[in-house]
């Protein structure tokens, strides 16, 4: 039977604002590299929309980037996550519709959808500004039980953590996940969702089966000042069935019940616009090959390729159908 990868997450539009230089952050009181949260009518925010009227905005937000990588593949899947009854919202939407991810959440007339600023400094780093807006008012009642079986997958974005709703829309994902063998992969995201959630977070590492994260997050979550104790410590806790930890240049860590190791990048791209959504996408991509019956590392190098693509554009997001990736790998159908 064909997989199903179903995310949760914010359903998100990002400005994307290229910066000169780490002042204008300063100038915001913004942290580099991190995300620092708004809410409505709040006046960095405003200064931002008044200051950069020019932004780029594109469709975002973790789980729904990692969802139409995947989509981009050929994969079946579905998001939820809620917008405003607005522009945006619409915005959001058709972005879902063009790789046909099934969207069914109904919006909210109470809130604009979630809208943030992506700031990209010369060295392609990005730093977030974001009001959830919409966000807040998901609810455990907008995830269906019917959507999950033995043959879907679940993957979570942390950054729901950090909206009113979003704790007990995924705490209720989980569990229709575990009563029908749904497996459960968490993207921490962000390490102001770690140091705001550790309660939360433990909980969610405690039941999930597979984990995904970068380097500073898997250090946060585990406590540790090296990467190389980081990756030890996640592989020994008994929770994952496996789990991958990317090492920017350096490729990505992985580890599964049987084996670990290291995937090196498969190649560097001339051109690098800004690394807003590699993560993401190197996410939908990994799990592509891991429901297609590639072996871990022939998962990661095709995620690897997804990240190289989007990051050579503006958007988070792919500007088109991936499938011509495929052509290097061997896909189960």
């Amino acid at each position: 039977m064909t997989k199903t990868l179903i995310g949760i997450g914010n359903a998100a539009v990002d400005a994307v604002v290229h910066v000169a230089d780490d002042t204008a952050l300063e100038e915001l009181n913004l942290v580099k590299g991190g995300c620092v949260f708004a809410t409505d009518g709040d006046a960095t925010m405003e200064r931002a929309i008044e200051q950069y009227p020019d932004r780029l905005e594109t469709p975002g937000g973790a789980a729904a980037n990692a969802i139409c990588a995947y989509a981009a593949l050929t994969g079946k899947a579905r998001f939820i996550g809620k917008s405003g009854l607005d522009a945006h919202g619409e915005f959001f939407k058709k972005s879902l519709e063009r790789f046909y991810v099934a969207y069914e959440t109904e919006p909210t007339t109470e809130t604009q959808s979630t809208f943030l600023f992506a700031f990209v400094t010369p060295d392609k780093e990005r730093t977030f500004l974001s009001n959830h807006g919409a966000s807040h008012k998901i609810s455990p009642s907008d995830v269906k039980e019917e959507w999950f079986t033995p043959d879907t997958s679940l993957i979570m974005d942390g950054y729901m953590l950090m909206s009113g709703g979003g704790p007990s829309a995924m705490l209720q994902a989980m569990d229709y996940a575990k009563t029908h063998e749904s497996e459960i992969i968490f993207m921490p995201c962000s390490l102001s969702v770690i140091d705001n959630n550790r309660d939360l977070i433990d909980e969610i590492v405690h039941r999930s089966h597979a984990i995904i994260c970068n380097a500073d997050e898997a250090k946060a979550l585990t406590s540790s000042t090296t990467i190389h104790e980081a990756c030890k410590k996640i592989q020994d806790c008994g929770e994952y069935q496996w789990g991958v930890v990317t090492l920017g240049s350096d490729g990505a860590f992985y580890f599964t019940d049987a084996t670990s190791g290291i995937v090196e990048i498969p190649y560097s791209p001339e051109t690098i616009c800004n690394t807003n959504g590699a993560g993401d996408n190197f996410s939908g991509g990994l799990i592509y090959g891991l429901h297609h019956g590639m072996d871990i590392k022939d998962a990661i190098r095709l995620g690897h390729e997804c990240a190289i693509h989007v990051i050579q554009q503006d958007g988070p997001r792919p500007d088109g159908w991936l499938d011509h990736l495929l052509k290097s790998y061997k896909v189960a159908t």
